[in-house]
Formats: structure tokens, sequence, C-alpha cells
């Protein structure tokens, strides 16, 4: 079944625009640019292409997902435990995505078994975790991780009612949130991180430990919070009022909670006065993002512009602070004060990935601001993929600039395993936008768009190449904005072979036209190639909280180490194409030195399942003069090497690094 027929089994187009205009009265705040369907995105190529599919045919396909729905229809959770219990809403949302974007009918079908399964081990009162119904009571009816798990619940059913307008997935989906607003809500129940603490006695005190409904007490609230995104979606599908007030009702008391002001504070942030880190003594990116996800929402509710402006200021200070070169974020799990952003250990969560990535486009659509686009194909093209295992599709749970493999990519299955999933099967989601009469085409990879009324094809195996070819075989609409990277210095555009002026990079360009079948746009976007020097380096000092979290402090160094990149694509070693060097156990931080001197030259690839080009350079190792192979670094999901044995899953077999000594 082709993903026209699925799209037609699935939903009508009466129901389509009947959800699009229910949702739009519910908001005062209109997107700038409205997400389209996945099933509109078709046959993605490339790299890429072939790497998404490895997260639908070998990875979500044959993820023992029965297992967790047994464990959760089973009820005997009481202990604490963040792996298991994520697993069926993630996997879920994944499924469904990944089907219904490939037209796989196959997995489709197994998506409704399981969602059917569910549903069906749903109590009578809404509760749909994990948490042994002995444990729970009208005193604690949850068990202080099913926010965080049950988070990714609510929107995997919202999701698929969206997608496919499966009531009985949004029953199920109320009545869970009726379990939460009866225990939960003035005058009941509250989001406090510690089991004694109260306000004001909590005011400015450092926590540990676990909370009894708000996950760990170091998050300070911020974990039982997170349940304001998916309530508040829930409020602009249905338009019931409830869903509305407790979502406001949550966030309005953050600051009472924390006991840090950490909700108001992030005024400070976008004041330029604070740190994302100086909120509280413990930031965790994740949790951060995920309720930063659920103020947005209030915003295009009600028209709150606060909301916006609290989330853009901790978005510009993440990013300018906090972001790595390949686009992630995260230092163990948390946000750092200044630039610290050691280059190796528990370095970019994949949760976080995740969650920065959604955040991301949730503010591209509401401002149509392109460095929210920027910002995703850096991550996108970077570093999601190298969080991949090539041959299994599962993915780490931190994935460093410089490190080792494959030993990281063998563990879970646990939270970043199935965020990993989860992102992969929501990027095409990310591709294109619309609004009206106008289309947004924001990432640039190969694929065709297949809508009622636009249907394009793009070319040109970009990033490998510096072109990319927009085919438009209907295209009812005036503009056509197409997204022009900020990284490139000189991008051009001809549209039926006509040069276009005022192309300039970090913008969209617009083509505004009487479209005919067979206009071709073509871009040229030339990569430049550079040696890049490390701003804010220093060496780290690890340390630890008292419940074991890692933290960071700086120590001086003179040595700045250096990153070889072309255009968007950031480039490493890896011991894993470098056989010539006759030692694995290369130490390349401390061993290798590179001439940055000389630009790297591109070299015949070594395979064919791998992303493009390759290049090798001159370097000195242990004191002699080599040649080594820069590869990009959305390839180390390769963890062996071809011909050879494989090595131990277990093991750090091959060691890999961004950053280099240089001279």
């Amino acid at each position: 079944m082709n993903n026209k027929s699925i799209k037609s089994t699935l939903i009508t187009a009466g129901l389509a625009v009947g959800l699009a205009v229910f949702s739009q009265s519910t908001q005062k705040i209109g997107l700038v640019e409205q997400p389209i369907k996945v099933a509109d995105v078709q046959n993605v190529q490339g790299f890429f292409g072939q790497r998404i599919a490895l997260n639908r045919n070998t990875y979500l396909k044959n993820f023992p997902i029965n297992k967790y729905v047994d464990f959760i229809a089973n009820r005997q959770q009481m202990e604490w435990d963040w792996t298991r219990a994520e697993q069926h809403g993630k996997w879920l949302e994944s499924a469904y995505l990944s089907a219904i974007q490939s037209g796989d009918k196959e997995l489709l079908d197994k998506a409704k078994k399981v969602l059917h399964r569910i549903i069906g081990s749903q109590e009578s009162d809404g509760y749909l975790g994990a948490t042994a119904k002995s444990y729970r009571s009208p005193q604690r009816p949850i068990r202080g991780m099913d926010p965080y798990e049950l988070y990714f619940v609510f929107h995997a059913f919202e999701t698929i009612y969206e997608e496919t307008g499966d009531k009985e997935a949004l029953k199920a989906v109320e009545k869970l949130a009726e379990y939460f607003l009866t225990y939960f809500g003035p005058g009941k129940l509250e989001f406090w991180p510690s089991k004694t603490l109260r306000a004001p006695e909590n005011r400015h005190q450092t926590l540990n430990g676990q909370s009894d409904f708000a996950g760990h007490s170091v998050h300070y609230s911020w974990e039982g919070t997170l349940l304001c995104d998916p309530i508040a979606r829930l409020y602009t599908i249905t338009g019931k009022k409830r869903y509305l007030d407790w979502a406001k009702w949550v966030v309005g008391n953050i600051d009472k909670w924390s006991g840090w002001d950490a909700f108001s504070r992030l005024d400070s942030i976008a004041d330029g006065k604070l740190g994302v880190d100086q909120l509280q003594p413990y930031v965790h990116a994740h949790t951060f993002q995920m309720n930063f996800m659920g103020f947005l929402r209030l915003y295009q509710i009600t028209g709150d512009r606060s909301l916006l402006r609290k989330v853009e200021g901790a978005w510009n200070d993440i990013y300018r602070r906090q972001m790595y070169i390949t686009g992630g974020v995260s230092v163990a799990e948390h946000y750092e004060k200044g630039y610290v952003k050691p280059l190796s250990g528990n370095i970019i969560e994949t949760c976080a990935t995740m969650s920065w990535m959604q955040l991301t486009q949730m503010l591209l659509e509401l401002t149509g601001d392109t460095k929210y686009a920027d910002a995703i194909e850096k991550i996108m093209l970077n570093h999601v993929f190298a969080a991949q295992d090539a041959l299994s599709g599962t993915c780490r749970y931190h994935t460093a600039p410089n490190g080792f493999k494959p030993d990281g990519y063998f563990h879970g299955p646990d939270c970043c395993t199935a965020s990993g999933h989860r992102i992969i099967s929501l990027l095409p989601t990310f591709f294109y936008a619309e609004k009206g009469k106008s289309f947004y085409i924001n990432q640039l990879l190969p694929a065709n768009y297949r809508g009622k009324a636009i249907d394009f094809n793009i070319s040109g195996n970009y990033p490998v190449s510096d072109s990319v070819v927009i085919d438009v075989n209907r295209m009812q609409g005036n503009k056509l904005f197409i997204r022009v990277p900020a990284w490139c210095d000189n991008p051009s555009i001809t549209v039926n072979g006509k040069p276009q002026g005022n192309v300039a990079a970090g913008k969209y360009y617009v083509v505004n036209k009487k479209w005919s079948k067979g206009d071709r746009i073509v871009m040229h976007l030339p990569m430049k190639e550079q040696w890049v020097k490390r701003e804010h380096h220093a060496d780290y000092e690890k340390y630890y909280l008292k419940d074991g979290e890692i933290m960071y402090r700086e120590k001086p160094t003179k040595n700045i180490p250096y990153a070889f990149t072309r255009g968007p694509v950031v480039y490493c070693v890896d011991m894993v194409w470098n056989k010539q060097l006759s030692n694995d156990d290369v130490d390349i931080n401390r061993n290798i030195t590179v001439d940055t001197s000389v630009l790297p030259r591109p070299i015949d690839l070594p395979s064919n399942n791998v992303l493009a080009p390759f290049y090798e350079t001159k370097a000195t190792c242990m004191g002699r003069n080599v040649t080594i192979t820069l590869s990009p670094f959305c390839n180390i999901g390769q963890w062996w090497r071809n011909g050879e044995d494989k090595p131990s899953q277990w093991s750090n077999a091959f060691s890999y690094a961004i950053w280099l000594t240089g001279k």
C-alpha cells in the first residue's frame, strides 16, 4: 500500500480540514508556518533517507514492543525507573509517523494493534502508566516518574488522533488527562519537588533525591510541570477549557514549587542578565525544553507574549553559549555556566537532542525566523545520525564530539534509545510548512512532496552536492519561500534558468509567480572548506552533586584544538577509516597533530553507505608524518571496518574526534 492509499484510508479531507479549523479557533496567535502532514513527505533519498529507513525497517519493526506493553498492562512497578515505561508511548508515536510517512502497511497494522492493546489496558479512572495499583492511593495517585513517562503517551495519542482521526485514541488521552485533573489542581495535590519542604521554607534550598510526584528533586518540580505541554495541546484539539485552566495553573505555580522563582527569572535571561544555568542549582536540559514547549503552546492559545519572550531568551542563551559545533546540546544532561562544554564523556544526550529539535521547530513555526531552521539543519546533518548505530538503528545515550565506540551503541532500551527513534521519525515533519497560498521549504534534503495542492521533487543530493534542484509538478499558490542557509557566503538561485537577484544567506528567498508544471528552481550553495579554531576552549575537571549528577569546572589550557568543516557538515578523524595508522589505541587528542595551514583534499569513498565526501590531510602521529582521513561526523555510527571481523559490542575498539590539535 502506497502513501496515497494509506492517507485516504486513515483520514478524509473533511476531517483534516475540520481539525485544522477547530484548532485555530482555540488559539489567539496563528502560526506563521503551519506544519504539513507527514504522509505528504515521501521518498527521502541519499544517506539520510537510508538512515530513516534503517530506523523504520530494522529498529522499529524488530523492537520487542509487546514486552513493554505487557509491562504497562501488568502494572507492578513501584521502584524508581525511567527505562521501561517510556517505551510504549515513544514507540507508538514513532511507528505511526514512520508508517504513515513511508506507506508501510505492515508497520501501521502492528502499530494499530499496539495502540488498542494499550487502550485496552487503561483503568476505568483513566490511569495508563506502569505503577502498581497497590502503590497508588488518593494521597499518592502517581509514582514520581509517571508524569515524565506519560508525557510521551499523551503526545503519542494526540499525534495519532491528529494524523488519523482515531477517536478511540482521543477518548483514551482525555481519560488520562482527567486522571491528573482529578488529583492535581487548586486545593488538591501539587508538584512539589521535595517530600517535606513547602513554601516558603523551600526558598533557595538545594535539593537531592526523589519526589513523589515531580520526578528527580534536583529538577525542582519541572518534571511534573512538563505536563503543561500535552495538556495544553489537548485543549487545542478539544476546546475544553478545563485543560487550558489546568495547564495555566501548573505554569503559574512553577516559581512556588521550584523555590527559585525559576519561571519568572526567565525574563532576566531574555534581558541578558542571567544564563539558563543560573535559574536554579541544576538545570536539566531535556526537562526544561519539554516545559518550554508547553509555554509556547500557552502563548499561542492566550496571546501572552511574555511566554514567547521567556522561551526565546532561553533558546538564544543556549544557542550562544551551550550549543556544540554539531548543533547538539547538553552537558551531562544539564546546562553549564559560561561556555563550559567538555569534548568527551557524557555529552549531548539524545533525549535533549529530541526536545531541542522540537522546541526549535515550534519557534520556527511561531516566528518564521530562519535561524531556527538553520539550527535544525546543523543538528540534523551532523548529530542525529552520529548517535545512530549504522547496523541495528539503535541510538546512543550520549554522543560526545570526541569519544570511543562501539560500546555506547549497545545499551537500553532506555530513555535515549526511545528518544532517538522518535526524533528520526519526526524529522520529515520539519522539512516543509505552509500558510494560505504560501509554502515553505526549510530543509533541502532530496525528497518528494505530494500534497493535495502542491507537488514537487527536490534532487541534487544535498549536502554531498552544493546544488539543490526543485522541480515543480503542481503548485496551487503564489509564493514559495526557500530557506537560504546562513552558513553560505555566496548563494545563488535560478528560476527556469534565469538568475535571480537579492539572494541573501540566512533568509527566505521568495519566488512569487504563476506556476506551471516543469518549473525548475536551482540553488547553488558554495560550501567553504575550512579549519575552525575552537572558541572558549578549556580543559575540564569533573565533580559530582550529592546524588551523582556530573558537573564540570574549567581548567586553563594553551592547547586550542581545530575542527574541519565543509559548509554545514562537521568532520572528524575516525579510526575506523584510518587503518594506515596501524594502531587502534592511538590517542587522537594527544598523539595526532593536524597541519591547519593546508586544506584537506577530497578522496574516493571507502564505502557506499556513508555520507560523502571524505578528505585526507597532512598530520603528525607520535612524531612521524602521516596522511589521515577525515570523514563527516554523522558517519561514526559505523563501528566496524569493512572486510574485518567486528569488534566486541561492549568494547571501545575505535576512537574518533572532531576537535584535533593543530599547528
